[in-house]
């Protein structure tokens, strides 16, 4: 009979250790549904919102740990079925060796790095992604969105270094005595292209010309291709590109013969004075304009007396063209020659399209 009772009590308390684990388990698994659950909450809540991806999926992450933490506190007082099975198990845990005074905030010193890590790193990402969405609803040049968005994730990225840094109680003027250093150091060597970028940046931020105008720059005139924070790309009417220091655009004289929708061309029309008739060869030029398209009726053209020299009188002919009407000029020039062929023909302003 003995034997029996002791077999008893032996799978009596096996039993009793079986259900404690499954019970254990089940709450495990039950408190990994509920963070699971939680997490998919939150995350479809977030993504409606403005938030970055990585934020949105590190908050998820933190919804899970409350339920789990919790289970794991109530492990050792199901398994031990006492409430005063926690302070045990920490003693076992911790043992002699640590000292709970030190490794608990250390601890949380690690949890709250990795946190603020993951956080600084979605709130950066984040209001890089607003900075850019925000100024371009504004028609700010794209160059200039993301040289803005940058600034923002390099800040936030940075403060959250110095909250890390005084977290542990590491004193930040050496960090930032080494980071002022190192910025004179960069600043003297770089000088010339910080001027290039400054200037860049106001170019952008101003746009005194945009992609596809003709401009004069210095002695370059050309087509603008491209607007860099470094550098101005220009398409020179010979074919050439040529590219200009933004610094030079910034300090020089910036001529943008595109600016407006429209251009004026001025022609010397040079006669013998016994080929001229006061009336009739005035209306003789501005007739030859009427077959050419790209000659605007408003400002009409007009044909002025402008000087008289050598048994030789000359007419200014002053017509305006429409933008993007390349051709326009050479088929005006061809029509007066037709029409006059005993004059001389001088393009006086060229209206950007020769």
């Amino acid at each position: 009979m003995s034997f029996l009772a002791v077999n008893n009590a032996w799978m009596s308390d096996v039993m009793v250790q079986i259900l404690r684990i499954a019970l254990i388990i089940i709450i495990l698994l039950a408190a990994l549904g509920i963070g699971l659950r939680l997490r998919r909450m939150l995350i479809a809540r977030l993504k409606k919102t403005v938030l970055d991806n990585w934020i949105i999926q590190t908050l998820g992450v933190i919804a899970v740990i409350p339920s789990i933490v919790v289970a794991l506190l109530l492990t050792p007082i199901i398994y031990d079925w006492a409430f005063d099975s926690l302070p045990r198990w920490l003693n076992v845990i911790t043992g002699n060796r640590f000292n709970p005074q030190y490794v608990i905030p250390f601890l949380g010193n690690i949890l709250e790095s990795l946190l603020l890590i993951a956080l600084g790193i979605g709130i950066a990402r984040t209001a890089q992604k607003l900075a850019i969405h925000r100024l371009g609803e504004n028609r700010i040049d794209i160059n200039i969105r993301m040289l803005i968005g940058r600034i923002f994730y390099v800040s936030i990225l940075v403060f959250t270094g110095f909250w890390i840094l005084s977290l542990w109680q590491i004193s930040i003027g050496i960090p930032v005595a080494a980071v002022g250093l190192v910025t004179v150091a960069i600043t003297v060597s770089i000088q010339d292209i910080l001027k290039d970028l400054v200037a860049g940046f106001y170019i952008l931020l101003e746009r005194p010309f945009r992609i596809g105008d003709q401009v004069t720059i210095a002695t370059h005139t050309g087509k603008v291709e491209d607007v860099q924070l470094r550098a101005t790309k220009l398409h020179l009417m010979s074919g050439e590109e040529v590219s200009i220091p933004n610094a030079q655009v910034f300090g020089g004289i910036v001529v943008n013969n595109t600016f407006y929708l429209e251009r004026r061309a001025t022609i010397a029309v040079t006669l013998p004075e016994e080929n001229f008739v006061p009336d009739e060869t005035a209306n003789q030029i501005i007739s030859a304009f009427n077959d050419i398209d790209g000659v605007m009726a408003e400002p009409a053209p007009t044909a002025m007396f402008s000087s008289f020299a050598e048994q030789k009188i000359t007419l200014t002919v002053r017509l305006w063209i429409a933008q993007g009407q390349l051709s326009t000029l050479s088929d005006v020039m061809y029509a007066l020659h037709k029409r006059l062929p005993f004059a001389e023909l001088a393009v006086k302003e060229p209206a950007g399209n020769v």
